[in-house]
């Protein structure tokens, strides 16, 4: 297939590349061109623009950081004009970012009204997931919808899930980080307390991971959290740009969320403080002794 790539930044970069390595065409874009081109490199071919993208490929994948960007890419901004400038009838857009269902909704009705249909494909599983292509990709359309594209979305992860209805990816995603990203704040804080308490990190990683306390950010960055590297991965800002939608999410529907909160405030905290730009698992530098 011929797929158009939008965003390849520390997850859309190894998404991208395993879906050229799976033997697909792929025009890429990203707002910057050194962001391309290792892709170049493995064949891709870089679009001058959005519209160039959508004039050449009839399904577009989008790796964006937030919804402000995705409906700018999808829409157009000010003197940028959108995917949507170029797209054809029928084209499809799988949008792989973490964003809010409404927003998706919203979204997809524009793009209905070109006559492209825009589907919701948030995906889990960290940097060293997408670089495996073993990430879970939460897909807000019918098993029906999914079956064509599955060689395609299939080099991106190995578990996928066709969740029915629209808005619905966006949903599992926003409830998974809401697990996710909880729970790595309590692991923050009990490394931070065996700090002070003269454990070493790397004997709880051991214990725990091998107790009930075990989870799967403990088991993906055990040695950079005892070796006290939070290189980015996945950025204490983007962490609390998810957990702020999964609270909107609880608000909305009436649902209590204190455990949340609590971690969106210390993730708030550590960004205030300057440490947005580090791996999530980064809110430990402001908890540690």
């Amino acid at each position: 297939m011929h797929v158009g790539f939008v965003g390849t930044g520390n997850m859309g970069f190894p998404m991208a590349a395993n879906v050229v390595k799976a033997g697909h065409r792929m025009t890429v874009y990203d707002a910057r061109p050194e962001a391309t081109s290792e892709l170049e490199r493995l064949g891709a071919t870089r679009a001058a623009d959005l519209p160039s993208l959508a004039r050449v490929v009839r399904m577009t994948l989008l790796s964006l950081p937030n919804e402000r960007v995705v409906e700018a890419v999808v829409l157009g901004a000010p003197g940028a004009p959108g995917l949507l400038a170029g797209a054809q009838p029928g084209d499809l857009v799988f949008d792989l970012s973490t964003v809010s269902p409404d927003s998706t909704r919203r979204l997809a009705a524009r793009a209905a009204d070109r006559g492209v249909r825009l589907i919701d494909a948030p995906v889990s599983g960290s940097v060293s997931g997408a670089r495996a292509g073993t990430l879970a990709v939460m897909i807000g359309a019918s098993e029906q919808d999914v079956a064509p594209w599955k060689p395609v979305l299939g080099a991106i992860g190995t578990n996928l899930f066709a969740l029915g209805e629209l808005g619905r990816g966006n949903v599992l995603k926003l409830l998974n980080n809401y697990v996710a990203l909880t729970g790595q704040a309590v692991l923050c804080e009990a490394m931070a307390l065996a700090d002070r308490l003269g454990v070493p990190r790397a004997t709880v990683a051991d214990v725990l991971g091998k107790s009930s306390g075990g989870s799967f950010i403990l088991e993906r960055k055990r040695a950079a959290l005892a070796a006290r590297d939070y290189s980015p991965g996945f950025f204490v800002d983007l962490a609390l740009k998810d957990l702020t939608l999964a609270l909107a999410l609880a608000e909305s529907a009436g649902a209590r969320a204190e455990v949340a909160r609590q971690a969106s405030r210390l993730y708030a905290e550590a960004s205030q403080k300057g440490l947005g730009t580090l791996d999530s698992s980064g809110l430990l530098r402001l908890l540690e002794p």
